[in-house]
């Protein structure tokens, strides 16, 4: 590096080192093959090369151990990678190849366990043998679906079927069962029967119809005001099957008028059209109201109660109810020591029905507002109930003139009194039942008699018969003007 020359004892030192390493090098592949070399032997070479070098002196004795170490090393990892690379690699690549092996074993066995399974179910029910698998090839062919969910139907084993398609595929082997048992029992009568219109609609298509009913019963009632009752009634009639959605109807009400009692009013008129033409929408809403009511009062829940209250109240008004369930709907309020809650609530159903209760019932009015001064004089309630009292007595003595029996006579007073049904059902009736199934899609095997049925009462309500028949006089009287006409 300095530009001197290296000493001659150096470079004789450095060939001597050479041969050395050489003649070992010559003796190892002379003789037999060592094992693969370890750290250890690696380390006492180049201590033994390190000390034979390391005679020379001189700036030239570092460059010929630096070299000689090198060479040490390059040659052993060489022979550890002649010697022990090749044996690791072997030994990984034959521990994949059990492996996967096994893999493969186990997925072959349980594929044909499976396949056994579904074959001995199969011939147990009688649908025949199910197809084999194909277990050499990574793809089998698909399995026939009716003759391997069938026997899952009634095992419970084997392809996870959904809880709908359950239920159809239930519902569709009842109904194959039952017919072949009338037909089993009465004969070759039932083949024509069974032929008929009233058993060819499909569950599917009934299911379709019933949420039509749903929807258009729903979208109804969340459009109605005051000012589109009318045409809203008319398509009601129009598009939608009443007698099988009269649940659907009630349970659409009540939830609408516990949403909203300020459109209670709105509602009654409603409901006091419809019972003109089915009674039986009238008696189920009025019936479900109160037992909404008996419901709310047992858990003292006040907004049922009251939103329960203004629906039945309306629905007095309207002339559907008798006033005898007015009567003990106050009478329970007010009984014994009475809280401020259901003072507050019965001074409202009182300002609803008092005008019309009035009319009807003029003493028990008078003995409901005796009770009103009776708790006022003895002071068993709040300052708050106490105020609501004397606002009432205010109230009853101008007549209920500010609360009128309907409140929009222009829009809602839509029926005659005369014309009305009421029903004389009270509180305390036992045996009233709510009839939730309703409310809920059936499979009715009578389908297409009853929409023929409903077909029928629609044409009389909406009197579409009696306009073709004048349409039809009309045309036949222009044709006999015209062929007198004609021979004059």
């Amino acid at each position: 590096v300095n530009g001197t020359e290296p000493d001659k004892g150096a470079s004789a030192g450095a060939g001597a080192g050479d041969s050395e390493t050489e003649d070992d090098s010559d003796g190892e592949v002379a003789g037999p093959r060592p094992p693969p070399a370890e750290a250890g032997n690696s380390e006492t070479e180049d201590s033994s090369s390190e000390g034979e070098i390391n005679d020379g002196d001189g700036p030239g004795g570092m460059g010929r151990k630096g070299r000689s170490r090198s060479r040490s090393r390059s040659r052993s990892g060489s022979r550890e990678r002649r010697s022990g690379g090749s044996g690791k690699s072997e030994g990984r690549n034959a521990t994949d190849n059990h492996s996967s092996r096994s893999r493969d074993s186990r997925g072959t066995d349980r594929e044909t366990s499976a396949h056994r399974l579904k074959q001995d179910a199969a011939a147990s029910r009688g649908y025949g043998d199910v197809p084999a698998a194909n277990i050499n090839e990574e793809e089998s062919p698909p399995l026939d679906n009716r003759r391997v969910i069938k026997p899952c139907l009634e095992e419970n084993i084997g392809v996870y079927i959904p809880p709908a398609k359950r239920r159809l595929l239930e519902m569709e082997r009842n109904h194959t069962r039952n017919e072949a048992n009338q037909h089993s029992i009465d004969g070759p009568k039932v083949t024509t029967n069974a032929a008929s219109p009233s058993s060819t609609t499909p569950i599917h298509i009934q299911r379709q119809s019933w949420e039509n009913l749903k929807r258009t019963i729903n979208g109804t009632i969340n459009r109605l005001s005051p000012q589109t009752i009318k045409p809203l009634i008319h398509s009601l009639f129009q598009n939608a099957n009443l007698v099988r959605g009269r649940g659907i109807l009630a349970r659409s009400l009540l939830r609408a008028s516990q949403a909203s009692p300020q459109f209670a009013p709105t509602y009654a008129a409603l409901v006091a059209v419809i019972n003109t033409k089915l009674p039986e929408c009238g008696e189920l809403l009025l019936v479900r109201a109160i037992l909404a009511f008996r419901r709310g009062y047992k858990t003292r829940d006040r907004n049922v109660v009251s939103s329960t209250l203004a629906l039945l109240g309306h629905l007095f008004n309207q002339g559907m109810a008798h006033e005898l369930l007015s009567l003990q709907i106050l009478t329970v309020l007010l009984d014994g020591d009475p809280t401020e809650d259901s003072v507050d609530v019965a001074v409202g159903y009182m300002c609803v029905v008092g005008k019309a209760l009035m009319e009807v019932s003029p003493t028990g009015v008078h003995a409901v507002m005796e009770r009103f001064r009776g708790l006022l004089h003895e002071g068993s309630v709040g300052r708050r109930a106490q105020y609501r009292i004397e606002a009432l007595l205010k109230i009853k003595k101008q007549g209920f003139r500010d609360y009128p029996t309907i409140p929009d006579e222009e829009h809602l007073d839509l029926v005659e009194r005369d014309d009305q049904i009421t029903f004389e059902i009270g509180l305390d009736d036992e045996g009233l039942k709510k009839e939730e199934g309703l409310d809920v899609f059936k499979y009715d095997p009578e389908f297409d008699e009853r929409e023929e049925e409903w077909g029928r009462i629609r044409a009389e309500i909406l009197g579409e018969d009696s306009s073709d028949d004048e349409s039809g006089s009309g045309s036949g009287s222009e044709n006999g003007a015209s062929s007198e006409s004609e021979d004059e």
